[in-house]
This record gives C-alpha cells, structure tokens and sequence, in this order.
C-alpha cells in the first residue's frame, strides 16, 4: 500500500491543503520552513503519537520527546495550534485533522481507506507561562473511502470554516454511509485496525504487532549512530520483541494456584488424618465399652447360673430328705396296720379268756361301726370336694356363657354357636346361685334321717349326669368336622391370639429401634446391607465402608418420595474405596442365604461416565435437586439417574424416555409405573429422616395399639379357656350312693350291737401274753420311725430356708443380669451395627463356663482401660479443633464422674458420627474436589508451561534464526559502494541461555507430558533437572519482582544468542561492525538503512499476504553518505524493495538527487503582515513533479560541463 494523498488542516504552519505523493517523494526547503512539520504529521498518522512509539523532527540528534538538553520539544498540541518559537498561528481553540489515504500498488488485493486523525487544542496560561493543552482526540478509518480536504473545510453561511471534531463523524457518516466511518477513542484500537487495513484485513491485527510495525516505521526516520553495539542493535532494532509477561505471569500465577492447592491438599489430609485418629480412638472405647458391658453381663449371667445351680441341688436335696420322709410315714403306717391287727388278736385272745362266745359279734359289729365311721370319715373330703366342684363347674358355665354373649366370630367358628352347647352350658350354669344338696346330712349322725338320705342321692345323680354332659361336650373331639374339641379350639385361638401379640410386639421394638436410630440421625438399612457392612469392614477395615443414603439430600420436599421411590434399594448401595471394589463384593457374594443382594458401587466407573455426562445433563434433571456430601455418591446417582427427568403430569411423562412426576409416578423401559414410597421409607437427607421419624411414631402407636388390642382379646381367651378348664369331671354320685350304704351298715351294726347279751368268758393267758410282747416290740419300732419322721421334718425345714435364701439371691443376680441386658439393649440405639441377639447368645454360652474371679479382674482392667481411652479421644478431638475450621470445631467435655456410663457412651457413640460427618465431607467431598482441581490445575499449568512459556520461547528463538536467515537470503545479492560489499547477520549461543533452549527442547520433545504426568515428574537430564528447579524457584518466589524481571530476562529469546552484523566486501573477509572503527560516517550509515530496511520489511509482514505497507520516512536524510552511496540506498530501497519513499532533505544538498524524485515539495517560510494569529511569517509550499529522464539527462550533462570545467583548472596550475 503507498501513500497516495496526504491531507493538512490546521497543521503547524503548513497551509490547509493535500499533498499527492508518487513513489519517491522529497520535501525540501531551508532550515525552519516546514519540511520536518510535514513529515510529523505523516509519522502522526503512522504512530498515534503513542508514547515511546513517535519522535518529532527525528532528524536533530539532540532533541526528544522528552524534552531533555533544556530544548522545548515538539507536541501534537503545539503543531494544532501552529506554534513557531513561542508564537501561536492559533492561539484560540483549535480543531485540526490529518488525514492519509492509502491506495494499493499492483498485485495487491486490499482497498483504499482513509485515515484521519482530529485533535482539539487550545493555549493555557498559568502564572505567566503559556502553554498548548489538548483537549479532544478523535481516530476514524473510514474503509473503501478516498476523503478530500473538502470533507474537513466546508462552506459555510458564513464563510469556509473547519469542521469541529465533535460534528465531523456525524456528518461523514451521513454523507458516506453509517459502516463507511470507524471511529476509535483510544489509540492503541487505532493502531491494531490501522495496520490491519494496510494489510488488507478486515479486522485487527493483534496490539503487539501494531506496536512492532509502527516502531519499526518511526524507528527508520532518522540515523542516529548506534551506542550500544551491535548486539543491542540487532536485538532491539531488527529482532521483534514477543512479548511473554503475560504468560509469565500467567504460569507464575498457576504455579503459585498448584502450590497453594496442595499445601492446602496436605493440611487437608493432615486434618483427615487427625480426625480418622480421633475416629479410631472413639471406636477403641466404643469396643472396649461394649466389651466391658458384654463382661459385666456374663458376670452377672454366671452369678445367676451359679446360684441356680445351688438352688436346683437344694432342691435336689429337699426331693430326697422328702422321698425318705415319705419312706418313714409309709413305715408309721404300715406298723400302725400291724398294731391293728395284733390288738385284735389281743381282743380276740381276751375274749376267749374271757369265755364269752358272743363276744366275736360283739367284736365284728364294733369293727363294722369304726370301719363305717373311719369310710364315712374318708368319703367326707372327697364328697364335699366334688360339691365344690359341683359349684365351681356352675360358676365356670356361667361365665363361659358371659363370654359366649359378646358374640365372638372366632368362638362360633370353633363351635361354641351351637344350640345343645349353649343348652348344656345353661343347665349347669342354672344351679349357681340356687340353693344345692345339703352334703352334711350325710356325715351328721344327729340328722341321719333314710328318707332324706335318698332323696339327695337321686338329685345329685341328676346334677350329675348334665355336668358330664358339659364336659363331655367340651372336651369331646367327635363335636367338631375339625376333629378337635372345643376346649382345644379355644386353646388354639389363645396361641394364635398370643403369637399376633408376639409379632406386633416384636415389630413395635424394632419400629422402636429405628426410632433410636433416626433420633441419633442415623438412617435405618435393611438387615442384608447391615450383614454386608459388618462383613465388609471386618475383612477390609480400610475399605470405608459406607451406604450412598447417608451422603445424598434432596432439597425440594416435593420430589423427595418420587425421587427415592424412582432409585428405590439402590439407595442402600454400598460405597467403599476404589481399590477395595473388586473384594467387597467378592466378600457380598460369599454370603449366606438372603444376605447377598447388597450392591458395591463402581465409583471409578461411575466418575468416568459422570465426566463424560455432566455437560448434557438435562435443565430438569432430578440431579438438580439433590445434593451430595460424598463424590462418589455424586458421580454414581449423576451417572445412573442424572438422565431422569421431572415433569409436570402424566401426559407429558408419557412421552419422557425416564421420568419422574412429583405425584409419585415414573417412566422407564418404554413403561410408566408408580414410585412413590411412604414417609416412614424416606433416607435421603435430614429432612427425610425427620419426616421418616414423624410416620414411625405414628406406626409405633398403632402397632402399641395393634400389640394392645391382642393382649385384651387373649386376656379373654385365656379367661375363657381357664373357665372351661375349670369344668370337670364330677362323681358325687357314687360317693354319695357309697356314704349312704356306709350309713346303713353303720346303723345295723350299732343296732345289733344294742342287741347282743355277753357273759363272762375265760381267757387264755400264755397266748395274751405272747400277743402283748409282739404288740410291745411294734410300740418300740413305731416310735423309733415316728422320732426319724421328726428328725427328716427338721432336715426339711432346714433345706426349705435354704432354698429361700438361694431363691433370693438367685432372683437378684437375675435381677442384676436383666439389668446389665438392659445396658446392651441401649446400645444399639447409639450404635445400630451392634449384632445383640447373636452377642447375647454368645454370652449366655459363654456365662456356663465362666470363671468369675478371672471376669472381675477383667472388668477392673476394662474400667482403668476406658478411663484411659477416653483422655486419648479428648486429645485427638483438642488437637483436631487447633487445626480445624472454625465451623469444623466439636464441643466434647470429659467429665470425670461418668466416664464410662451409658450417658458417656451415647455422647461418644455421637461424637464419632460427627467426626465421620466431617472427615467424609473433607476426604470424599472437599479433597475429592481438590484432587480433581488440582488435576486440573495441573494439567493447565502443563499446557501453560509447555506452550505459552517452553513452546513460545522456543519458537520465538527458531523464530529470530529464521528472521535473520530470511533477512541474509535478501541482502546476499546487494552490493553497495567501490568494495562492492555486502551484508549479512550472524549469531552464536550465549552459554547461559542454551542450557535453558536444551531445557526447553527436552520438555517439548517428551511424548508423556499431554498424559497426565506433571512437569516434575518428568524424567530430565541432570542439568535440565537443575533448571527446572530454578525455574520452579522463581515462579513460586515471593519477591515477585525480583522473580519476573529474571524470567523477562529467559524468556525473552533474543538474550539467547549474541548477535553480529558482518560486512563483506568483494574479495576480502568479513569485517564484523562492532569491530569496525576505521570506516567514515558514510560508510557506518550505509548498513543502518540496509538493516532498517530489513527490519521494516520484517514488521510490515512482507512474507504474509499481498498487502502491506510499502511507504517509508526519512528526515535528514543520507547526511553522512556521499552522493554515490546515498543514490544505492535509494535505489535499493525503491527497486529492490519496491518501498515507496518520502524522505525529507534540505534544498542545498538535495540537488544531485532530482534525478530519483517523482515528487518534490518545497517548503519557503516568507515574512507576511497577515500571517495569521501572532505569527508575522506564513509557510508557502511549491509541489513539483519531475520527468526523471530528462532530468537525469540534465544532471549528466551538468556533471559533465563540472567535470572539464575541473580538468581545465587542474591544467592551468601546471601551466603557471
């Protein structure tokens, strides 16, 4: 792109108009006239005046932008206003433009476009000083568009004015179109498009290179011999800086994110650990405790066993001391028969000593009455016990039918609605509360009376036979189609009604136990998750075992009973580390019976397609209201049920592949079904477990009812079925028949008695006396047998005491182990894995053969023990609050007083729930979250290393090689001066930076880095190590200053090798330049516009595209060059490169270069009366276009004409 037309208004104090530039452009005048002014508008539009990028009149070495020597610098303020030593052309508000317009030279592809730069000044006076300020700065581009001087100057009613910067954008946008003018209000945006349009891009360049482009044209303006060498030279003249702070800063910053995350990662685990600590020592007690109360429980079971046992051998010796009791009654009453029948013989024997024939009647009827007495004596209890039968069995009718008239279906189904039942019941019930047989008149001899007698023997027949109806009819099996009989039928009702009781009664303690469980916050699990639990975390104790309802909420109660009804017993699934995966649930299948079903989570699995799933998650999904305090419980509910979605109703459920409607429906498999759970079933999140809690208590109540209602109804039964066990078998009849046979006998023999007349009798001596010894010998051994009977009887009460005693002690040490069973029942609230049916069988085995002395050393061990332990926990809970969060912190007080009670173990039992809520939410939720982090941290501090830093320095330095080759492909083929000499760059490592591009190199080159290995786990040569390390030092040092201008230092390629630039002429050896002091200024300003030009050609991006920027400026130009010299630059610049130039040139010196101009402007600064403002001159320029043959021509002929002319005057020397 040249520069086709330049536009002046209100610039220094050249006149409002345009400059047309050709391909060579020179802008001559005396000193002071304005050339320079003109050529600092153009370096304006160039740079934007950005500091550091622009030096107005370049082309005076003593002179800045920063105004130093004590000279007054040049502003863009002061060139609006038209200062001119001192004096102000405008010294009012000023609104000034420049403006280039660019046009494409053959082959290239971009389009004209104008740039304009307006600028608002005005001249501010301060305590005597004046000076400009500038007030408004406004940059356009104005694309596809060719703008004229006409567009800044317009006619007014008034006159032709400029056109204010704050109307000039309004008025080209709605003269050219509202896209035809770009306005910026900054001037780096500026640059980046500016360039951009000059390389035919529609858009920006990047600002750096903007910058570079501009700095590289301000940078050619002007010689000005170079200071500090060659190398710095080449550096920072011709090699373009890339800037890295950014990316520096960048890996520093990620440097510094990965180092504080895993310092942040290892207190983390530090605090883990001291919480899996303290949880190991509340499980050291909680298992000591239990120990200790399971010994205390077999202590007290073996007391009872051991008093039980003396109680059975008491009793054994009771049974013994009685069966020889009943042994020596037995003799008593065998002799007393004896004597019986001795002192008959005696009688008999006194008889017939006596003489008296009659005397053996008189005997026999005495005999018959005591015999009839003693069987009347005999049947007297069993009579009046059958009488009280006789009652009994009415008054147990009578509530038999009690019962029967509540109209229980269960009793008619047995049989008791039959009629002839209901009639057998009510003829024995009617004798009850009616007045009886008298029994006495049988027994009474004063109201013996025959007829009386009779009378009661044929009524109490009759009562007979209905009670042996009645019990015929309950006790009969033939009654029933079953084969039972109703007293068994009403039997069987009590077991049943006794086993409901049992059930409901069995079903409220296991509510109750859930309840215990849910008011500890704990959810309760099936028995086979429970058995698998235990099983897993005896077999790997490091598995962690957990269940996924502990860690997952929902947080809208509306979908709380659809959502775990959806995800149903894969709640209860359960969680362990990754490593454990594979035996866990080796260990879940080698179960028994229904103990296999649990689950064991795949959580790495689960993590994997989460990773994959997350970003497609559906807005609704039922994800969304749940949250997790365990990953793994995230990643497997998200990867399984992350695709679920909640919708409204049914109708739009049927058309979701997997689906939840918050009415407790679901969709799935191409099927629609219900998913709702009841309250009491709800495990996910407090707030379930409260509402769970709520329906429980409300079940217990009713199972307390249900368990009360059949304790009522067997109450009932169990009345019902003593009352008709109370109905028995009654023969008063034939004790009554066999009392009245009894009483006739009796009276016949004490009437014949009455009757009989007895005489003397002799006796017969010698047979009395010998009947008299044997009675005499049965005396001696009935005493002895009766004082043994006493003796037992004393024996017996003894025993009897001591069975009490026993009894006591026995019932107290049972009292004492139901109470130490009562401990273990409590514990299984506070710690629901506690197996206490299997535990108690154990101990109650273990009771039989216990050795007390050894179990009460035992538990005073246990007791030192726990108070041991219990200090240790309170020390790891202190330590774990010193180095915890503040909202981590748990309240936990020893107290000295109940350090082993039931109270302290509950508080324990919570403590270690609380310590596992935090430690899983720290290791499985926030570190489980760093570790991903940090992975990914890392992974982007890898790619951050290796490419914005490794990669980029690298590159950068190939880069710069490359630059410099291309740069010695272009100069090989210029020759410049007599010596025909060329140029060329050359470079060699510096031995500090190389160890660092072999450091870079070997980074790039590892094939594992983009595998998730990190940087310092790379494999690296000894000194690659070395600097890694330093430069892992300085990204993490905290002197960040120090530390980033270091890494500037490496990371800016072109400190990496020392530059050369070599002067070859034709024939001889290179000559470097920095070595070079003997040529003339000429000959040091040759290769600076030969390397500038390179360096131009290398920021305009001659190898990228076919458009840029071919249009250079030079002030004061070629000073120190001779004419032949300057006219190879020239030619070199303008045919080599095919730059269009302008260059700048007083008119004294610029004559012999005509020949090369197309356009020459002059600039004249002539005194004028109306110069404008408080200046008395006004600037006139002159444009002239050149025909370069003829005027080439011209200068020949005039260097000819010169050079006789000097030939001539040598000769006239001579010739004096």
């Amino acid at each position: 792109m040249f520069l086709k037309k330049f536009i002046y208004v209100n610039w220094g104090g050249i006149p409002n108009q345009e400059f047309e530039f050709g391909p060579v452009n020179l802008l001559s005048g005396g000193n002071g006239s304005g050339k320079t002014t003109a050529a600092d508008a153009l370096q304006t539009i160039m740079t934007a005046a950005h500091d550091t990028l622009f030096s107005y009149n370049p082309g005076q070495e003593e002179t800045s932008q920063r105004g130093r020597s004590g000279k007054q610098m040049r502003t863009l303020e002061s060139y609006v206003l038209g200062c001119d030593d001192g004096s102000y052309a405008r010294p009012w508000v000023t609104d000034g433009y420049i403006a280039a317009v660019f046009h494409p030279t053959e082959g290239e592809s971009a389009e004209p476009f104008t740039a304009v730069i307006g600028n608002r000044a005005f001249l501010e006076t301060v305590g005597g000083q004046r000076q400009a300020k500038l007030d408004a700065t406004l940059f356009m581009i104005a694309p596809n568009q060719q703008l004229t001087i006409g567009d800044f100057v317009r006619n007014y009613d008034d006159g032709k004015h400029v056109v204010p910067i704050t109307e000039i954008y309004s008025l080209l946008e709605k003269q050219l179109g509202k896209r035809a003018i770009e306005k910026y209000d900054t001037k780096k945006p500026y640059l980046a498009r500016f360039y951009a349009a000059l390389r035919g891009i529609n858009g920006r360049v990047t600002d750096r290179e903007a910058m570079n482009a501009a700095k590289a044209f301000s940078g050619f303006m002007a010689y000005k011999p170079n200071k500090k060498g060659i190398h710095h030279f080449v550096a920072q003249e011709v090699l373009e800086k890339k800037d890295l702070g950014e990316a520096i800063r960048s890996v520093s910053g990620l440097m510094k994110n990965v180092h504080a995350m895993e310092e942040d990662a290892r207190k983390l685990k530090e605090s883990i650990d001291i919480l899996a600590h303290a949880q190991l020592q509340g499980r050291v007690y909680v298992e000591r405790w239990i120990e200790w109360q399971e010994h205390s429980y077999v202590h007290a079971k073996a007391s009872f066993f051991d008093e039980q046992t003396r109680y059975l051998n008491e009793k054994q010796k009771q049974k013994s001391i009685g069966n020889e009791l009943v042994e020596t009654e037995r003799e008593i009453s065998i002799n007393e028969g004896r004597l019986r029948d001795v002192q008959l013989v005696v009688d008999e024997l006194n008889a017939k000593r006596l003489g008296v024939p009659a005397l053996r009647d008189k005997d026999h009827y005495e005999q018959a009455v005591i015999e009839n007495n003693a069987r009347l004596k005999q049947l007297q209890g069993p009579v009046y016990s059958q009488d009280a039968q006789l009652r009994s069995n009415a008054q147990a009718a009578e509530a038999v039918l009690k019962y029967l008239s509540k109209s229980s279906m269960a009793l008619d189904l047995i049989g008791f609605g039959q009629s002839s039942v209901k009639k057998s019941l009510k003829q024995v019930a009617a004798s009850n509360g009616k007045e009886l047989p008298d029994m006495t008149y049988l027994f009474n001899a004063d109201w013996v009376d025959g007829s009386q007698s009779e009378q009661l023997l044929d009524d109490v027949v009759k009562l007979q036979q209905y009670h042996e109806l009645l019990v015929n009819t309950l006790r009969s099996r033939e009654i029933n189609e079953s084969g039972s009989s109703l007293r068994d039928g009403v039997a069987s009702l009590l077991d049943r009604q006794a086993n409901q009781k049992s059930a409901f009664q069995k079903q409220a303690e296991r509510k109750q136990t859930e309840i215990d469980s849910l008011e500890t916050k704990q959810a309760n699990y099936p028995p086979y998750v429970v058995v698998a639990l235990q099983a897993i975390r005896k077999e790997c104790p490091n598995a962690d075992a957990r269940v996924l309802c502990d860690y997952v909420d929902v947080m809208d109660p509306e979908w709380q009973s659809a959502i775990e009804g959806y995800i149903g017993g894969a709640r209860f699934s359960i969680i362990v580390e990754a490593e454990f995966e594979a035996k866990a649930i080796t260990i879940v299948r080698s179960l028994s019976g229904k103990n296999n079903r649990a689950r064991v989570i795949q959580g790495t699995k689960a993590q994997k397609d989460y990773q994959k799933l997350r970003q497609n998650l559906p807005k609704n999904s039922l994800v969304h209201v749940m949250e997790f305090s365990h990953k793994t419980a995230e990643y497997y509910v998200a990867a399984s049920y992350g695709t679920v979605e909640r919708v409204e109703d049914a109708d739009t459920l049927r058309h979701t592949r997997r689906g939840i409607s918050s009415g407790g429906m679901g969709s799935g498999n191409y099927s629609m079904y219900r998913c709702d759970i009841p309250d009491s079933e709800l495990v996910f999140g407090q707030g379930a477990r409260e509402r769970a809690l709520l329906a429980k208590r409300n079940e217990l109540d009713d199972l307390w009812g249900q368990v009360q209602s059949s304790s009522d109804s067997a109450i009932e039964t169990r009345l019902l079925l003593d009352a008709i066990d109370g109905i028995r078998y009654v023969q008063i009849g034939d004790l009554v028949q066999t009392s009245v046979e009894a009483q006739r006998a009796l009276k016949s023999a004490e009437i014949k008695l009455e009757q009989l007349d007895l005489t003397e009798f002799d006796g017969l001596e010698k047979e009395l006396h010998a009947a008299e010894a044997k009675r005499a010998e049965l005396n001696g051994l009935q005493k002895t047998s009766i004082k043994r009977s006493g003796g037992l009887q004393n024996k017996i009460e003894a025993v009897d005491k001591n069975i009490k005693l026993i009894a006591d002690r026995k019932e107290a040490t049972l009292s004492q182990a139901d109470e130490k069973e009562e401990v273990l029942h409590k514990i299984l609230p506070s710690w629901p894995s506690y197996p206490l049916e299997d535990r108690l069988r154990y101990c109650d085995e273990s009771a039989k053969t216990a050795n007390r002395a050894h179990l009460e050393n035992l538990l005073e061990e246990n007791k030192n023990d726990l108070r041991k332990m219990i200090g240790h926990l309170e020390l790891a809970v202190r330590e774990h609050n010193t180095r915890c969060q503040a909202n981590d912190g748990i309240m936990f007080q020893r107290d000295y007083d109940t350090d082993i009670s039931v109270k302290m173990f509950s508080r324990i039992c919570l403590l270690i729930q609380e310590l596992d809520n935090i430690h899983n939410r720290l290791k499985n939720n926030i570190l489980v979250e760093k570790h991903d982090k940090l992975i990914e941290l890392k992974v982007t501090f890898n790619t951050a290393f290796v490419t914005n830093l490794c990669h980029s320095i690298y590159q950068a330095i190939n880069d710069g090689i490359r630059v410099l080759d291309d740069l010695n492909d272009e100069l090989q083929n210029h020759r410049f001066g007599a010596d025909q000499e060329t140029y060329r760059f050359g470079s060699e490592w510096v031995p500090e930076f190389r160890e660092y591009w072999q450091f870079f190199k070997e980074i790039i080159d590892q094939p594992q880095l983009g595998d998730g290995v990190s940087l310092d786990e790379l494999d690296l040569s000894k000194k690659s190590a070395r600097v890694r390390a330093d430069l892992m030092s300085m990204l993490l040092d905290e002197d960040e200053q120090k530390a980033m201008r270091e890494l500037e230092r490496i990371s800016d390629y072109r400190n990496y090798r020392k530059y050369e630039i070599y002067k070859k002429p034709k024939d001889k050896a290179d000559i470097p330049l920095s070595q070079y002091g003997t040529g003339s200024g000429g000959q040091s300003e040759t290769p600076f516009y030969i390397i500038r030009s390179a360096a131009v050609t290398s920021a305009f991006r001659f190898k990228e595209g076919n458009s840029h920027l071919r249009m250079v400026l030079v002030d004061e130009a070629f000073s120190r060059m001779d004419e032949s010299r300057s006219k190879e630059v020239i030619n070199y610049l303008t045919d080599q490169l095919g730059l269009q130039l302008v260059f700048v040139m007083p008119s004294s010196k610029s004559g012999p270069f005509l020949e090369l101009v197309n356009n020459q402007f002059v600039f004249a600064k002539c005194p004028s009366a109306s110069g404008g403002g408080e200046l008395k001159t006004q600037v006139h320029v002159d444009r002239q276009q050149f025909n370069q043959d003829k005027v080439k021509a011209l200068w020949e002929n005039h260097k000819t004409s010169i050079h006789q002319q000097a030939s001539l005057d040598f000769m006239e020397e001579f010739v004096e």
